[in-house]
Order: C-alpha cells, then sequence, then structure tokens
C-alpha cells in the first residue's frame, strides 16, 4: 500500500513544535522576583541558568531532528503502513524529550538526570535510524530511471547513517558516563549536533528540489 507522505510530514511538524513549546513552559519566574531589588533579581535570574541552557541544547536536539526529518520526507516518494508506524514511534522519543530536560535544568548535578536525558536521547536517535533505513530497504527514495538521482540520493543517505550511529554510540555512551563524569556525559551529548553543522559534501535541499522536479 503506497501512502502520500504529506499529511505525515505535518503532523510530525506539529508534534516537535509543540514539544519545544512545552519545554519553554518548564521555565517558571520565582513567585517573589517582581518584589526583589535589580540586585537580588539577578541573582534569582541566574539560579534559572540551568533550565535555560538545558532548553538551549534540547532545542537545538530538537530542530535538528526536525530538519533532519524534513530532509528525509523531502528524499522519499511513498510510504506504507508500518512506516506510518515507525514515524510514530520516532514521534514518541521526540515528544518525551522535555521531560528530562526539565529534570536536567532542575537537577543538573544528579547523575541520574544526565542518565535518563541519555536514554531518551539514544532512543530517539535510534528510531530516527529505524526510519531511515526502513525507507531504504523498501525502496521509498529510489527512481530506478534515474541513475545520477539514485546515486545522489544513496550518497545522502550513507553520510546521514554514519552520523546517525556515531550520535547513538555518544548517546549510549553517556548513559554509564553520568554515573562517573557528568562532564564527560555532557560532552557525549554535543557529539551529535557537533556532527550535524560538519558540512559533508551533500546538499539535501538541492537534492529534495531536483528529486520534488522530478515527481512534478
Amino acid at each position: 500500500m503506497n501512502i502520500a507522505t504529506n499529511r505525515v510530514e505535518a503532523f510530525s511538524d506539529c508534534v516537535i513544535s509543540i514539544a519545544i513549546t512545552i519545554m519553554v513552559f518548564d521555565i517558571k519566574l520565582p513567585d517573589n522576583i517582581m518584589h526583589l531589588s535589580n540586585k537580588r533579581e539577578l541573582k534569582e535570574l541566574l539560579v534559572l541558568s540551568p533550565q535555560l541552557v538545558a532548553y538551549l541544547f534540547s532545542f537545538t536536539v530538537l530542530g535538528i531532528m526536525w530538519l533532519n526529518h524534513h530532509h528525509l520526507f523531502h528524499m522519499i516518494r511513498k510510504a506504507d503502513e508500518k512506516f506510518l508506524w515507525l514515524n510514530l514511534h520516532l514521534l514518541f522519543w521526540l515528544s518525551l524529550i522535555p521531560f528530562p530536560t526539565n529534570l536536567l535544568g532542575a537537577a543538573p548535578d544528579l547523575s541520574y538526570s544526565a542518565a535518563i536525558y541519555g536514554i531518551v536521547l539514544f532512543m530517539s536517535s535510534f528510531a530516527f535510524m529505524l526510519l531511515r533505513r526502513y525507507a531504504i530497504r523498501h525502496n521509498f527514495f529510489f527512481m530506478e530511471e534515474e541513475h545520477a538521482l539514485n546515486t545522489s540520493v544513496n550518497k545522502a543517505n550513507r553520510r546521514a547513517i554514519v552520523k546517525n550511529y556515531i550520535g547513538m554510540a555518544a548517546y549510549l555512551i553517556s548513559i554509564p558516563a553520568s554515573f562517573w563524569s557528568l562532564y564527560a556525559a555532557y560532552a557525549c551529548f554535543a557529539v551529535a549536533p557537533i556532527l550535524f553543522f560538519i558540512p559533508d559534501g551533500v546538499d539535501d535541499e538541492v537534492l529534495a528540489e531536483k528529486i520534488i522536479e522530478k515527481n512534478e
């Protein structure tokens, strides 16, 4: 059964945007902030810095996931019901990110906070890997008569999979590392975002435009 992907992508965009919004609601000002002096008010606001940093990082992670999801759905030409369930599986873990973000912001010095955050990030990355590999295995990307375009799509997928595996490994290492050194765990969290911003020689937007033009 071939299924168009427009509604799936729109629904996914809504879920990710809601997850980002929920994280903002968890950052609350102290109740007495309006009755403090400027100096005391600054000190109270500095208390919120762990929550702000956790929000900024999770916003970046969700933004990267959204961009990767956007590129993926602009390259595929069809889907099936199992693919939709795998996409829901991914959205489940992405929608769960606000919980460990709030936990990490409230208790950044606790090993369990970092470990839970690492688990959710690992599962999100793992779910994305399942989604991409299923699409590759069932030829949702390919147009058999366009060899050059298929080669470009294959190259983009290989680069994405390598980065995905490295990110998964870093997140997996961060879980036990949380009980050894929080700094090591936080360094592991930063691996995947850093990889995303390293140029890989594949322009996903140009590739997506070529695929869209071919399908029109």
